[in-house]
């Protein structure tokens, strides 16, 4: 809630022609969007193996890891199972692996480009993700549908980030706040997760990674991963 002065324009600027999108599958499967502000690359079973920022030629993916990156937990609490999730629960990580094939592109390029893949989750539910970069946009966009039909599971999304702080950021309801990624005391084991809002922030000096959504999820940063409950 606020405003701000927009100052008279003197001269008018021509405006600057963009670099198209790009949208490659490469010889080995993996798929290359590349806009000329970022560089996404996903691998053959659909993880994001790089996230580059041109301008600085920084990866944002840690090394070793890759993003995007389903994984499930059991989710059995000692009371209110339709609310409550217990800590414990975080000892049960299993990466939902994809299979390689399923990966192709989608919108070929120009002002947007896009990559499509499938997901079986187990043997009653699925996920289907589409991956977009669009022409100047300095953030590449997740649309992801589930089908989900399964008991005492709990579904999230992983993405390690090559950045190195002791805090996250998250949005609340009236502004943000800060959050240790250490479980250093057991005031820190207890905040677990985060109800956010919109976003939360992972960044050093110069750098940084977010993560946005358009519902409020629980979020978590545990060391350099950036976690968005499902």
């Amino acid at each position: 809630m606020g405003y701000a002065p927009v100052p008279a324009p003197t001269l008018l600027q021509p405006l600057l022609p963009q670099q198209p999108v790009f949208a490659v599958q490469e010889t080995d499967g993996s798929v290359t969007l590349d806009n000329g502000i970022i560089r996404v690359r996903l691998d053959l079973t659909s993880c994001l193996m790089s996230l580059v920022l041109l301008s600085s030629g920084r990866e944002a993916i840690a090394e070793g890891a890759v993003g995007n990156q389903f994984v499930l937990f059991d989710d059995i609490p000692l009371y209110w199972d339709a609310w409550d999730i217990m800590d414990y629960h975080l000892e049960t990580r299993k990466p939902v692996l994809g299979q390689p094939g399923t990966l192709s592109v989608g919108t070929e390029g120009g002002l947007r480009g896009s990559a499509r893949f499938l997901l079986q989750i187990s043997p009653n539910s699925r996920l289907s993700q589409e991956v977009v970069l669009d022409v100047g946009c300095p953030y590449v966009r997740f649309h992801t549908e589930v089908h989900w039909h399964e008991a005492h599971k709990f579904l999230k999304v992983e993405f390690p980030a090559h950045v190195r702080s002791s805090q996250a950021t998250y949005e609340i309801q009236f502004g943000h706040l800060q959050q240790p990624t250490h479980y250093n005391t057991s005031w820190d084991w207890a905040r677990f997760e985060v109800w956010a809002h919109r976003w939360m922030d992972l960044s050093e000096h110069g750098f940084g990674l977010a993560l946005l959504n358009d519902c409020k999820y629980g979020a978590s940063v545990r060391g350099s991963i950036l976690s968005l409950s499902l």
